[in-house]
């Protein structure tokens, strides 16, 4: 099984993920904090369901068993590693 390592945000739609880490990566360092608070913690699965119409909209993300609606400057603080 391939594994290759991205941001959330750099994810395709409908691809298996596993959480690596959040980070704070030109971002508010209470994101970390929220992010984690919704589930995106190490180790957690998550999938693309729905990628934005137009630039700049949000990504919605199944993160266990929760579905969120995140930003992408949000998704980019999200390192995952892809399931191939």
């Amino acid at each position: 099984m391939l594994r290759t390592q991205m941001t959330l945000d750099q994810a395709s739609l409908n691809q298996p993920l596993i959480v690596r880490a959040v980070h704070a990566f030109n971002a508010p360092s209470e994101w970390v904090h929220w992010l984690e608070d919704i589930g995106f913690i190490a180790g957690e699965h998550a999938m693309i369901l729905k990628q934005p119409l137009i630039t700049g909209g949000a990504l919605v993300v199944r993160i266990g068993l929760s579905t969120f609606a995140l930003h992408p400057q949000e998704a980019a603080c999200i390192e995952v590693t892809a399931l191939t």
